[in-house]
Parts: C-alpha cells; sequence; structure tokens
C-alpha cells in the first residue's frame, strides 16, 4: 500500500486483498487503467475530494503507471531526539518542518539522512537509528510534476548543541521542543509529515 499527498490530499494505492477502512476514506474506486488514475488524480488536484482510494489486482503495475507520469526525488531525513527526549523541529518557509534533504547522486539514503539533519539545523554526533518508513508527495517544479519519496530513520545525539539554521534553504529557526509543543507542531505542519509522526513505530520510538 502507497500513501501519496497531494496538495492537502491523499491518495491510496492498494491491492484488493489490502486490509483498508474504507469508512475512513472520502471515495474509493477500482484501477481500470490509466483513464482511471486520470480521473483520481483530477479529482485529488481539483480537491473535489479529501481522500480516495485506488485498488487493483497487481498493485505493483500500479504503482509502476503512477511513477511514470512524475520526475522521482529521493530524499531522506530524521526525528532527532537529544539526551533530555526532546524533539528537533526547524522552521522551513513559514511552515514547521523536519529535517530532510534530497540524496545525493551515490548516497545512500542512511548517509544522506544523517548529513542533511547535520547540515540543516548544525547538529554533531547524530547517531542514526532504525528506518521509521517512508512518505511521498507530489508537487510542481519549473514545469514538472515530482514525486518525492522520503526516508525517515530514528536518530539521537548527545551534549549540548548550539543550532543554527541553514539560512539558505529556506530554513529560519530551529528548536528543541518538549512533548506538549511537539504535539503541537504535528498539527501546523505538513500532512505527511503528521502521519508519519503518528505511526506506530514512531510514537514507539520517542515515547509518546
Amino acid at each position: 500500500m502507497y500513501r501519496i499527498f497531494i496538495n492537502e490530499s491523499v491518495l491510496i494505492l492498494a491491492s484488493f486483498e489490502s486490509d483498508i477502512d474504507t469508512i475512513e476514506v472520502a471515495e474509493c474506486q477500482d484501477y481500470s487503467g490509466i483513464s482511471s488514475l486520470d480521473d483520481a488524480l483530477s479529482k485529488l488536484q481539483k480537491q473535489a475530494v479529501t481522500s480516495l482510494l485506488l485498488r487493483a489486482k497487481d498493485l505493483s503495475s500500479l504503482w509502476s503507471d503512477f511513477r511514470a507520469r512524475y520526475k522521482l526525488i529521493d530524499a531522506a531525513g530524521g526525528v532527532l531526539v537529544n539526551s533530555k527526549s526532546e524533539v528537533l523541529w526547524m522552521r522551513r518557509n513559514d511552515c514547521w518542518d523536519l529535517p530532510k534533504g534530497k540524496v545525493e547522486l551515490g548516497e545512500t539514503t542512511e548517509v544522506a539522512a544523517v548529513r542533511e539533519v547535520e547540515e540543516e539545523c548544525s547538529v554533531q554526533g547524530v547517531v542514526r537509528g532504525a528506518l521509521l518508513g517512508l512518505t511521498y508527495h507530489t508537487y510542481p517544479h519549473k514545469g514538472e510534476e515530482v514525486l518525492k519519496t522520503s526516508y525517515w530513520y530514528a536518530m539521537s545525539c548527545e551534549g549540548k548543541q548550539s543550532l543554527k539554521p541553514q539560512i539558505e534553504e529556506g530554513i529560519t529557526e530551529v528548536l528543541w521542543v518538549n512533548k506538549e509543543t511537539h504535539l503541537e507542531f504535528m498539527k501546523r505542519t505538513y500532512p505527511s509529515i503528521t502521519e508519519l509522526l503518528m505511526r506506530e513505530k514512531v510514537q514507539c520510538f520517542l515515547g509518546f
């Protein structure tokens, strides 16, 4: 199953065998070819529905057809906690976000995740843990439609950290926040980030 965020809406691609609670989905359709995918994307892009489930007999074929419509970019980042169990958040382009960035040519997602977190927030000694999950979202860029796959890792660091935002990347503020502020920021970030942080694996890692 894949959950792709398109603007403020979500497209769910799944097989008929997937165990999905359709009650929480605004609309459900069966995949019957490119035209049905076109119809689903049109509804989401026009925000005619907030969520749409597209089911297929062959999920891999549906996923391949969907990806073929976009320029593909991989990114990596992390959910970083310090020795006080505070979570690192940053403000990018006037929205609260978690640190991540593009995976460079020849770079693994594991290496890219640590590099991007350290570069964007000036954090030192980041220790990478397990993969917490992937998120997908689309956006237009220079006349192209982009599908970004982001790999998110559990991360930790020790000691006093002098945080500094990477201004040239549109980051204006970096903060360590406690549980209460973390939960508040979850309401003020991108839908894909909120969905990630609500996953059981992430909540177990944070202990929230």
